[in-house]
């Protein structure tokens, strides 16, 4: 099984807490870690721009080499603390639905992209990207600020979590 964890910080402040996690002090005991962010179509005055923003705020998760050296790394680590307004620290392990959900937009980045799809009927077809496959998941689509809403219930916490989606079509099939 694989050393999937999360761990929840301060909102405010987790870009510089997830740079603590990326430096030389964690290196041996972390293969990764990330935030989950996404690609979203925003509209500024008449022109449409893709922005990125974070999907589950507050969360950084972490693919971890050795729990012990990482705990141990973390106890030392007076910056983080601080950054985290000291704050008592939950590091909880992801089951293999999360991980697997996770993966189903895993890149390098770590930012989902966005995506393009129709409505037929009522129901959503997703044509291309990330959701492709998804779409029984989806649980509201907005067509007008492009985003479709989906509930997941994480083994740590329950999240609706809503990601880039355009439709482009509308088909009433009569």
């Amino acid at each position: 099984m694989q050393n999937f964890y999360v761990l929840e910080v301060n909102r405010e402040r987790e870009e510089e807490i997830l740079d603590i996690f990326k430096s030389d002090i964690f290196n041996e005991s972390i293969c990764r870690c990330f935030i989950l962010k996404r690609k979203q179509a925003r509209k500024f005055g008449l022109e449409w721009k893709i922005c990125v923003i974070d999907i589950l705020k507050g969360i950084i998760f972490f693919e971890i080499k050795d729990i012990d050296l990482f705990k141990d790394r973390l106890k030392k680590c007076k910056r983080f603390f601080e950054l985290n307004n000291h704050r008592c620290v939950k590091l909880k392990r992801l089951n293999e639905n999360d991980i697997s959900f996770i993966k189903k937009f895993e890149n390098d980045s770590m930012i989902i992209a966005h995506s393009i799809g129709d409505i037929y009927k009522d129901d959503i077809i997703v044509k291309e990207g990330p959701l492709k496959g998804l779409e029984n998941m989806i649980r509201k689509v907005d067509r007008h600020k492009r985003l479709a809403f989906l509930k997941y219930k994480f083994s740590f916490s329950d999240y609706d979590i809503c990601l880039g989606l355009e439709i482009k079509n509308k088909i009433r099939g009569d």
